[in-house]
């Protein structure tokens, strides 16, 4: 058997036959070459598995589950991955070539690291416009806190962690891995149960990873996402915490969750139209305005450079 790789990239997929290609196309483009990609196809019925295998590399493994949710195919790949350390990439997201190696002298360099994270692009793959990211948390803060404590502040108030993160083997075997209780939210949540633990989180500076911006994201539930959201929050020991202040936001982010919940419950007019309007991408002006201000028809030189043609990918 080969000996084991540096890093395991694990792919959760689910109806993923028009992205997957682009996606595991672009780990086997990282500039380090010792990696193995788990693709957990989790039942889907458009030939997701059929696409990934096709793809004929000795580092792709496709593993084949019954429909379960995206916690639970994500906790199947890290039972099989080989890695001291663990990436996670979502189906129809993509990385920029320096991305894992960027990532591995981060988490090398750092004291207790418990996992690195970097910035993403939105892209919206029909018009090829770029912009900042187009995620519901936003950019992470800068710059980035670096002492526990400040971080831990910022990430009660919003998860501004892009899902695509590194976390060494140990700290997921330490924590188990992803709840799935937590769904849609279960990143959120381990994000906070590692940093709670005493690890480091470790930034890589720059924009290093490409956020597919469509219609079927799970984050586009608003009310599902908060209610997730809220059950994360909900869950977290006060006792905990490590200053008053933390045990503080802790209550009012929840407290401000609950409003929010219950005007979006309470309102159906008024949840159909923000659901409408996270998920529709019908026009350059709604995308640009997803995609958040710099949104252009001309690339970032990175991302022409490793992605040539994006309404291709």
């Amino acid at each position: 058997m080969d000996s084991a790789p540096e890093v395991s990239v694990i792919i959760p997929a689910y109806q993923a036959a028009a992205t997957i290609a682009s996606t595991v196309t672009s780990v086997l483009a990282q500039t380090i070459d010792h990696l193995e990609v788990i693709v957990v196809d989790d039942g889907s019925s458009d030939g997701t598995a059929a696409v990934a295998r096709a793809l004929s590399d000795r580092r792709v493994r496709v593993l084949s589950r019954a429909h379960v949710g995206v916690a639970a195919a994500r906790n199947a790949g890290i039972a099989e991955a080989r890695g001291e350390l663990i990436a996670f990439l979502d189906s129809d997201d993509l990385w920029l070539p320096r991305y894992l190696e960027l990532a591995l002298e981060a988490l090398a360099q750092a004291w207790r690291p418990g996992f690195a994270y970097t910035d993403a692009y939105g892209f919206d793959p029909r018009t090829g416009l770029v912009g900042a990211r187009g995620l519901e948390g936003g950019p992470p803060p800068s710059p980035p806190p670096l002492r526990a404590e400040a971080f831990l502040l910022e990430l009660l108030r919003r998860n501004f962690v892009f899902s695509s993160a590194t976390v060494p083997r140990a700290v997921l075997e330490e924590l188990g891995g992803f709840d799935q209780r937590m769904a849609p939210a279960e990143d959120y949540d381990l994000w906070l149960r590692i940093v709670l633990a005493g690890y480091s989180p470790v930034w890589i500076p720059g924009k290093h990873a490409l956020y597919r911006i469509h219609a079927r994201q799970a984050s586009r539930n608003h009310a599902r996402l908060r209610r997730a959201e809220l059950a994360v929050l909900a869950g977290l020991p006060t006792q905990q915490m490590p200053t008053p202040a933390h045990q503080q936001l802790l209550a009012s982010r929840q407290q401000s969750l609950r409003r929010e919940l219950r005007i979006l419950e309470g309102d159906a007019r008024l949840a159909a139209r923000m659901y409408r309007a996270r998920r529709g991408m019908r026009s350059g002006w709604l995308a640009s305005r997803l995609l958040g201000n710099g949104c252009s028809e001309t690339p970032p030189p990175d991302v022409a450079a490793a992605f040539p043609d994006l309404t291709a990918v």
